[in-house]
């Protein structure tokens, strides 16, 4: 009797790590490329004047299923950066990804860092994950100034990945690197052709549907109802909704959307044309002209296009929804629903691009669902995508190989009304900046002179740090300018107030906590903002007129490149 027990004991210990392996959850994250959290939630309007959500099944099947972060944030807004710091869980000055061309960014750059060989997918796989990417990776992967090597980069067991020169987006005409063979091109890249467009049948026709949403989508199907039973790691990267591939073509959508959204008016919020930018620092004023009727008329082209083109990612979510169930994988799978920046739709003058810490270039939709997440619920604690990783490795039970700077939003999950206090840092580096590079090259990461201009940059090249706090928005501009935003009062950063009386203990609190945390790496970047202090504002009177109008009453630049308030 104690022989079998003893047997049995021995089977059970044997099983165990199997056992604990299976309970290891699935998780699936889609990323969109350059959509704002006002798309997320927009309606179209088709050529009979009805309005339709735009992403149903992706508002019903990830966000009414699990929680909304609505200050989510890209630290670094733009796309080779934004994407290697969803890789590495590192902040773009800790990982030296800084730009999206160049041995500080894009393919060339990832390639030469330590987030090549160990990353999130690498930790992923050691830890017995089967994992998979269909779609975009970073700029310059598959070019003769990037990668041109076809091998699969490590830590992937499917790879079907955009292989295109530079850094273009085809909907059509794209090749893709599928386990090291390139394949493609699918499609023919002439955009307005008819003849070459899809069948109005797609995706039903499988494979044979060569619209770029179409074609991951069915490829990260194939793969999830052929992959081992143990836990899997889907990452499928859309192109959508960002410009087609010369940087001034509109968004292409699938052919069975095409003109649905012809109807659909230009959202023009609160700082749409700002009236008057005389607050904002002078590097900021230079080119900031008022907008004219033909870039208006040109962007009410855009939105409708982007919109379109969301709906084949909408309903490549519901595709995958449906496999992981069909598979009976769903009830054990997080979905991460996520975009990797923003862009401008005429906000603050800016009629295209990002790279600017405006709201609408860094705060981006993140949903997420999943075993566990509290359903049909928001959280407005600051979160960004320096997180993602570690939360992902949290949920996996991974360890990271790389020391991430963010930390895990499990706790929100669970909890999502228990903000704390958290911040996260904002920053670009599209000029050399010798603070950026004395500080890369003290981590051992070699400088290059020269800089990225990105093909999508129609707003000023500046390097700026700033850090997101409270209700707080803290901005510091490399040539000068700095700005202060209080978010609760002032949600579209119309008014600047770096120079007003009431808020002078706030900026100064934040310029300290700024340059403790500007180059910050691990546990510093993790650390709580506390303590905030609340502005000094008059009360039982009328705001005057610096309050009121802070634009009209701010006509004198002062020292930092803002503007010096009337009295207050």
């Amino acid at each position: 009797m104690s022989g079998l027990v003893g047997a049995l004991a021995l089977a059970a210990i044997g099983r165990a790590p199997a056992i604990a392996e299976a309970k290891r959850p699935n998780i699936v994250v889609i990323q969109t490329d350059d959509q704002t959290s006002a798309m997320l939630h927009s309606r179209y309007v088709d050529r009979r004047g009805r309005r339709h959500v735009t992403m149903p099944r992706t508002l019903s099947l990830i966000g009414d299923r699990g929680v909304e972060f609505t200050n989510y944030y890209s630290s670094v807004p733009v796309c080779s950066p934004s994407r290697s710091t969803l890789l590495s869980g590192q902040y773009a000055h800790t990982s030296g990804l800084v730009r999206n061309v160049g041995i500080l960014g894009g393919a060339r750059g990832i390639e030469r860092s330590d987030v090549y060989e160990e990353n999130l997918a690498t930790s992923l796989q050691a830890a017995g994950y089967h994992t998979a990417h269909f779609g975009r990776f970073v700029n310059g992967y598959g070019s003769e100034t990037g990668i041109d090597d076809p091998t699969v980069p490590p830590g992937w067991d499917t790879w079907a990945t955009d292989w295109t020169p530079g850094p273009v987006r085809r909907y059509y005409g794209y090749r893709l690197n599928v386990n090291g063979r390139i394949l493609g091109p699918f499609g023919k890249a002439h955009y307005r052709a008819w003849k070459n467009k899809d069948s109005r049948r797609c995706p039903s026709l499988g494979l044979r549907c060569n619209y770029h949403a179409d074609q991951i989508v069915t490829r990260a199907v194939r793969d999830i109802r052929r992959a081992p039973s143990g836990p899997i790691y889907v990452q499928i990267d859309h192109q959508a909704p960002h410009s087609a591939p010369d940087g001034e073509a509109h968004t292409e959508p699938a052919r069975r959307h095409i003109g649905s959204a012809v109807r659909t008016p230009l959202p023009r919020p609160p700082g749409f044309n700002e009236r008057d930018t005389s607050d904002k620092p002078r590097v900021l004023r230079r080119g900031a002209k008022p907008l004219e009727k033909s870039q208006i008329k040109r962007m009410k082209i855009r939105w409708r296009r982007e919109l379109e083109a969301l709906r084949a990612v909408d309903e490549g979510v519901g595709r995958i929804v449906r496999t992981l169930r069909q598979t009976g994988r769903l009830r054990n799978t997080y979905i991460i629903f996520v975009s990797d920046n923003g862009a401008f739709l005429g906000e603050h003058r800016y009629n295209r691009s990002k790279f600017l810490a405006y709201e609408p270039s860094t705060r981006v939709p993140l949903m997420i669902t999943g075993p566990g997440v509290k359903r049909g619920t928001t959280s407005p604690a600051i979160v960004g995508n320096v997180d993602l990783a570690p939360t992902i490795a949290d949920l996996a039970k991974a360890d990271l190989q790389l020391p991430p700077d963010g930390r895990s939003m499990k706790p929100l999950l669970r909890h999502p009304r228990r903000v704390g206090h958290r911040s996260v840092i904002l920053e670009s580096y599209r000029l050399p900046s010798p603070s950026l590079n004395a500080h890369l090259e003290g981590e051992g990461i070699k400088v290059p002179e020269g800089r990225d201009a990105g093909i999508s940059a129609q707003v000023p090249a500046v390097n700026y740090s700033a850090i997101r706090a409270g209700h707080y928005k803290y901005v510091k501009y490399a040539g000068g300018g700095r700005e202060l935003y209080d978010l609760s009062a002032d949600p579209h950063e119309l008014a600047n107030r770096i120079h007003w009386p009431g808020y002078a203990r706030v900026a100064r609190f934040f310029a300290k906590q700024l340059d403790r945390r500007q180059f910050c790496k691990g546990r510093e970047c993790r650390k709580g903002v506390r303590n905030i202090p609340e502005p000094k504002l008059r009360r039982h009177r009328r705001p005057d007129k610096a309050e009121r109008h802070p634009g009209k009453a701010q006509r004198h630049p002062g020292k930092d490149g803002g503007a010096t308030p009337g009295r207050n």
